[in-house]
């Protein structure tokens, strides 16, 4: 009995013991917090060199903020000198910990901590989105019932109107540019992933990149002095054809990336079979490929059916609902643009209402994207 009492005892004051806090932790705390009220200062208790360093640092940005009168260099200078030299002066302090199992616990506990962080961080990335969703909701929800979406707008003065002409324009011009870039989007995409190692596809691919990012309205002013200003006037069919070509490389891209991904075996087992190259491209390995590429479409559509600048260059606008695709078209970007600038309230009310069928109609594409992609996933 009493062996097993002094067994007991000794584990207790093992257990006591190990997470007592002794003068080098509380030194380490003391390091850590003189830092963060000092700054560069408090970080001499831990560190010499590592306070002159900061403080030399921290002077300059002030000199360099005081030089150019900016406060935001100030700001956010002094903000990052603060945060540095907490870190220094804890990871100094935390060095004079021998005991392995404190350092253990220790690094337990700093785990724990980025892992909070970085949730928090995480977290943080959504709540613009939330933001601007829950605005868009509140001010447009109570804009939409039957009369908004099956007429077009009101003269000025009057009350009441809908987007009909808008949402009749813009379907028109998704679905024609969706005519032209899904099947040049989807061959170029399979001769970039069966040709990958030539130099023009290297080239193609490069060119495909730039493309990307390539502002859209430099793609409309493009497309105005190509097709708006040899032809005389605005039309749908040069909105359509500004659309496609910011389409094609994420058309493109999907294609290719997603084909890239399916095994060898798929295409030399059917040409061992005798059968011709293009039906096996046709009916095996772009059937295979078929949740990614749809995605990739997917996505594009959802990318180019909220942009305005390439718009106001060639399709301009139409207050008449009109189905004629050389005249001007109104579209759902372009009807937003011009109401939020005016300065009646009731076009302001339109323009709150068109953001949120607009915002419905891109959420449920992304959800629409989400769920194909499960449904038909690429099986490696």
């Amino acid at each position: 009995m009493e062996f097993s009492n002094q067994q007991n005892q000794s584990l207790a004051m093992q257990q006591s013991v190990r997470f007592t806090i002794s003068g080098k932790e509380k030194n380490m705390v003391a390091a850590f917090f003189l830092s963060l009220i000092l700054g560069p200062l408090g970080l001499f208790y831990s560190t010499t060199v590592g306070g002159i360093v900061m403080t030399v640092i921290g002077g300059l940005v002030l000199l360099a903020s005081k030089l150019t009168e900016s406060p935001f260099l100030l700001k956010w200078g002094l903000i990052l000198v603060w945060v540095v030299s907490m870190i220094w002066s804890y990871n100094t302090a935390k060095k004079t910990i021998k005991n392995a199992e404190k350092r253990l616990m220790f690094r337990n506990a700093e785990s724990l901590l980025y892992k909070i962080l970085i949730f928090i961080l995480a977290f943080a990335i959504t709540i613009p989105l939330i933001v601007i969703l829950v605005y868009i909701i509140k001010q447009g929800v109570t804009q939409v019932n039957w009369h908004f979406l099956t007429h077009v707008p009101a003269p000025v003065g009057e009350t009441g109107g809908g987007i009909l002409n808008a949402l009749v324009g813009s379907f028109l011009m998704v679905i024609m540019a969706a005519i032209v870039s899904i099947p040049i989007g989807m061959a170029a995409g399979i001769y970039l992933s069966e040709n990958a190692k030539t130099k023009l596809a290297h080239y193609a691919g490069l060119c495909v990149d730039i493309l990307q990012g390539v502002p859209s309205i430099v793609v409309g002013i493009v497309i105005y002095f190509w097709i708006v200003k040899p032809v005389g006037t605005f039309s749908a069919v040069s909105g359509s054809v500004a659309l496609a070509i910011m389409m094609l490389p994420i058309v493109i891209r999907s294609t290719e990336q997603t084909l890239k991904m399916l095994p060898d075996s798929l295409k030399e087992a059917a040409l061992s079979l005798g059968v011709p190259y293009h039906r096996v491209m046709l009916k095996v390995i772009v059937p295979c490929g078929f949740s990614g590429i749809l995605s990739g479409i997917m996505l594009s559509i959802a990318r180019v059916v909220g942009e305005t600048a390439p718009l106001i260059f060639t399709a301009f606008g139409n207050p008449y609902l009109s189905g004629a695709v050389m005249k001007p078209m109104e579209s759902l970007p372009h009807l937003i643009f011009t109401y939020a600038t005016s300065p009646y309230d009731e076009w302001h009310n339109l323009a709150w209402g068109a953001s949120f069928i607009l915002l419905v109609f891109v959420l449920t594409l992304n959800i629409i994207t989400k769920v194909i992609t499960r449904k038909w996933k690429v099986q490696l």
